[in-house]
């Protein structure tokens, strides 16, 4: 899972008088990137823009993220001649903050010269010649408060690394002059800010939709909000829990008589009886083991034994006399490595058709060589016996291992360190993955001589050594199949599951389902072959569950389970853990099926059939294409770069209505593909999911 540092900051807004001129009807300035397009726009019409001077105070002491809720003098007013009692008793003035950029991630840390427990405001004022809603980006590491002439519009405890447009905030302009103050909180390691205004409403539609096509929203804060209409073909269900169950849900698994098991980060497993009744208090839970150390995934075998995995061990739990509790703790195995670092954790166990288990280890956090412990950051392969195998390397925060249906063994990464947003894999063995610091071990692998001594001690990853040797023993870095959009799609990417319900669980059936973390959301992920590998698509699919969605289950009866928890990594939602049911209710969406790649472009194939004018429109074009990439390096996640719009040819529907084929010239490796679609079915529904993303690793021959 990823793991965040917090922060603490306090941004406010700086002054600059915006001279208004009459607003020019249909008039968009494009500067090449949104936030200044956005800024250039807004001047055109005689707005304010949040360019001008910005000053900066701090920093201010928030040990023990003491300074989230405590209002530190600079939220009593802006004054420039006041000295404060800053971080250990240093004082503190107002400054003109030189190096601040709207638009831009912002270094705090270098103007403030503390990086750990402190907080900091920066402060802008600006005119406006009229009022209005207006809407702003933020991000912040970590947690956010903006405050507007003296109010406070926004206060949310993040934990997390800056990015741009985290957070969408609306402000109350008045007329006349405005003061706007941002609030953020930092513990360690990272402390950043980002600020960007955006087009109010007042500003002509066709003016903010041009934005958006020639710059679409790349945050969560700034894509359309989750859609109203997913409860119409897909319910959740709450499941009441004991008051003496915390179910922090670190694996779920039926058994075959039908009930469901649950292990939690806590060290505890639940036996959850009767868990599809109607009623949902007629759900029993009773706790079938305790004594765990944070058991992260759970295989059931039979009715009474159960494999969990445990920071340092494999385990079998047995039910001997059939009572609903385990008497019997097994060590399978326990020969991968725990330093006590509080990031090792371990997931799994996956299980093939020969009985072997796959189990996926975490690197623990934070500076120096972060696989302290023999295979962290390494898949490993343990037989029914216990015997253990390297199998992979250069995994990060792997929160979650399983089979295709196919039997292919897949896992989905977290943002951080060498890996720049989320992502899911397809294991093979003796297959690297990117994150560096499991390389040590590679000498003592099945995999030895393929990464020379010199590469796996020099940490990097562009063919030379910390000496600037060259060097051509270094694995071939294996692609994902897929990348989350980091925000768009999910910050904390967990279980992947195949839904194999035969239609039970809706139209997708053969298809991936992906729960995350952070956004409390599930996403679906329609793969297809491409040159003999794995790439595909990812869309949005259900929203609003009441916590962190970590472990997922297909229900006999083919609803799904989530097991849910937010310790130490926060989420949407609210609550601190839980168990929802999701069930299929027979009102078929209009979605994007899934997307196959062409030789000259795409095929969308829908779950119905399109709108039959569309077919006779040949000037429409259904389907805006943009594209980007990343950059790999040890950066603790990273933008989107390369950022590119698509030139498209002529939109083709197919004789059943239910394929669409976009012609997309130039296609690319290594770029994902950001498909906005604007189509309605025969029947006149609009898309419920108007967003999807293709990785595209490989040409289509």
């Amino acid at each position: 899972m990823r793991t965040l540092a917090p922060a603490a900051l306090v941004v406010t807004l700086a002054v600059s008088l915006v001279i208004a001129q009459p607003p020019k009807a249909g008039e968009f300035v494009n500067k090449g990137s949104r936030p200044a397009s956005a800024a250039a726009t807004l001047a055109a019409h005689g707005l304010p823009n949040l360019d001008g001077k910005w000053y900066i105070a701090g920093p201010f002491d928030s040990t023990e993220r003491a300074g989230f809720d405590f209002a530190f003098p600079p939220e009593k007013g802006f004054d420039p001649k006041a000295t404060y009692a800053g971080k250990g008793g240093a004082k503190v003035q107002w400054k003109e903050f030189t190096g601040f950029k709207t638009g831009t991630i912002v270094d705090l840390a270098a103007a403030t010269g503390t990086k750990s427990d402190a907080a900091v405001y920066l402060y802008h004022a600006f005119e406006s010649p009229k009022a209005f809603q207006w809407p702003l980006s933020f991000g912040s590491d970590d947690t956010l408060s903006v405050f507007v002439n003296g109010k406070r519009a926004y206060h949310e405890p993040h934990v997390r690394p800056a990015a741009p447009d985290q957070d969408r905030v609306v402000i109350d302009v008045k007329e006349g002059k405005n003061e706007l103050l941002v609030k953020v909180c930092q513990e360690g390691g990272g402390w950043e800010v980002y600020v960007a205004p955006e087009l109010p409403e007042l500003i002509p539609a066709t003016i903010r939709k041009q934005l958006d096509r020639n710059f679409p929203p790349k945050g969560e804060a700034l894509v359309a909000a989750p859609s109203k209409g997913e409860e119409k073909h897909y319910q959740m269900t709450t499941i009441p829990l004991p008051a003496d169950c915390v179910l922090e849900a670190g694996g779920l698994a039926f058994r075959p008589d039908g009930k469901l098991l649950a292990c939690t980060r806590r060290g505890e497993v639940w036996l959850i009886d009767n868990p599809l009744a109607e009623n949902p208090a007629d759900v029993k839970m009773k706790r079938f083991a305790t004594g765990l150390h944070e058991a992260l995934g759970l295989y059931v075998e039979t009715n009474n034994v159960v494999y969990v995995v445990q920071r340092p061990e494999l385990t079998r739990l047995t039910d001997e006399d059939g009572d609903g509790v385990a008497d019997k703790f097994q060590t399978v195995c326990d020969k991968w490595g725990v330093s006590g670092d509080y990031h090792e954790f371990a997931f799994g166990p996956a299980r093939d058709k020969n009985g072997d288990f796959f189990i996926t280890l975490n690197v623990g956090f934070g500076g120096g060589h972060q696989a302290k412990a023999p295979w962290r950051g390494w898949c490993v392969k343990v037989s029914p016996e216990g015997k253990m195998e390297p199998f992979a390397y250069g995994l990060r925060s792997p929160n979650g291992v399983n089979f295709s249906p196919e039997g292919d063994l897949f896992y989905c990464d977290n943002q951080g360190e060498w890996v720049v947003t989320n992502k899911m894999h397809h294991l093979k063995k003796g297959a690297f993955m990117g994150h560096q610091a499991g390389l040590r071990w590679v000498k003592d692998s099945p995999f030895a001589g393929k990464v020379s001594d010199k590469v796996a001690s020099g940490m990097r990853y562009d063919g030379v050594d910390k000496q600037g040797n060259q060097t051509d023993a270094y694995p071939q870095l294996s692609p994902p199949c897929i990348w989350f959009p980091y925000g768009r799609m999910g910050k904390s990417v967990t279980e992947p599951v195949w839904d194999t319900t035969a239609g039970k669980f809706g139209p997708f059936a053969g298809q991936c389902f992906v729960g995350d973390q952070t956004n409390s959301v599930i996403m679906r992920v329609a793969l297809e072959k491409v040159d003999g590998e794995y790439q595909g698509a990812c869309f949005p699919f259900r929203s609003g569950f009441q916590c962190g969605v970590n472990r997922l289950a297909f229900a006999p009866d083919g609803s799904i389970f989530a097991g849910q928890t937010n310790r130490g990594w926060g989420s949407l939602g609210g609550k601190p853990f839980g168990l929802q049911r999701l069930a299929y209710t027979g009102t078929e969406p209009f979605e994007v099926h899934h997307i196959n790649l062409t030789k000259d472009g795409f095929t969308f194939t829908f779950t119905k059939p399109l709108d039959k004018q569309l077919a006779l429109a040949s000037d429409v074009k259904p389907v805006s294409v943009s594209s980007f990439t990343y950059v790999y390096n040890s950066n603790y996640g990273g933008p989107e770069v390369d950022q590119r719009a698509e030139k498209t040819g002529a939109a083709k529907v197919s004789a059943n209505g239910k394929e669409l084929f976009v012609p997309v010239e130039s296609l690319r490796r290594g770029r994902v593909y950001d498909f906005r679609l604007d189509v309605k079915s025969d029947k006149g529904d609009p898309l419920l999911h108007a967003e999807a993303y293709y990785t595209l690793n490989y040409l289509a021959k």
